[in-house]
């Protein structure tokens, strides 16, 4: 139970939207630290494009999350049916 818990919550993409979110972070503090220096640019790019990576991340993972919901909901329905007229799963 619980492993199936941890499975469902901490998939892999969902895991790298993770890191991708600490990192982003760790970056826009550096970049507010050096903001003085010309090359900090190059720190806010990486900080827009880290939080841009983490936000498309939890997306695509609660989208593929509601796929499979759906996708269980339809084989248990489709299983209780055919159950009932005694038929054999394929």
């Amino acid at each position: 139970m619980i492993k199936n818990f941890l499975k469902e919550t901490f998939s892999g993409i969902e895991l790298i939207g993770t890191m991708n979110l600490i990192i982003g972070i760790i970056v826009a503090h550096l970049w507010s630290h050096f903001t003085s220096q010309w090359w900090s640019v190059v720190l806010g790019f990486l900080t827009v494009f880290f939080l841009i990576e983490t936000v498309w991340h939890y997306i695509l993972t609660d989208y593929l999350r509601d796929i499979h919901k759906v996708q269980q909901r339809n084989d248990c329905s489709s299983d209780n049916l055919k159950n009932q007229k005694g038929e054999d799963r394929i």
